[in-house]
């Protein structure tokens, strides 16, 4: 079965990196919790037999939301920039999110680790870049007269950015 691959590769990963008590839910999804305070949501795509790693990276700022998420909608159709990584909003938290997928079809633990590897340090990245928006740092190639009307829905919300160990959460 498709999904016995996935549960295989993070069983092994568990067990490499002394991660007792991994749990993959009966939908094919876990989520770790990376050194103390970022969540990564691992998910089985069972209908394209894949991965998919998802990771919140930070609050859309109320001061210059329309610039931030344009920058992250144009930032999308910009492969150096994404790493072929998708940016995405999250109605919800109020908060920016990153999302990779990948084929399981020839996935390894090796490979697993080094998407992983890869995935964390733009999230890292990203959840950098989300600090200075917060701050009023416009993104690049973004002004200030460009402001979008729909911000008002992005005010009422908290910041649940802290910095990342493994810990499982569901």
């Amino acid at each position: 079965m498709p999904i016995d691959t996935f549960t295989n590769i993070l069983y092994e990963f568990a067990n490499k990196i002394n991660l007792s008590g991994l749990q993959v839910d009966s939908s094919g999804y876990c989520c770790l919790d990376v050194d103390q305070g970022t969540l990564i949501h691992i998910k089985h795509e069972n209908k394209r037999d894949s991965m998919i790693f998802i990771a919140e990276i930070g609050q859309i700022p109320e001061t210059n939301a329309g610039q931030v998420l344009r920058y992250l909608l144009r930032m999308n159709n910009d492969p150096e920039e994404s790493k072929g990584m998708t940016l995405s909003y999250n109605a919800e938290s109020n908060n920016a999110a990153i999302g990779y997928q990948f084929p399981l079809r020839f996935l390894n633990i090796d490979k697993f680790e080094e998407f992983f590897k890869v995935f964390l340090d733009e999230v890292d990245r990203w959840k950098q870049k989300m600090v200075l928006y917060m701050q009023g740092t416009l993104p690049k190639g973004e002004d200030v007269t460009n402001e979008s009307a729909g911000e008002g829905a992005l005010a009422n919300s908290t910041n649940a950015n802290i910095m990342p160990e493994f810990i499982i959460g569901a």
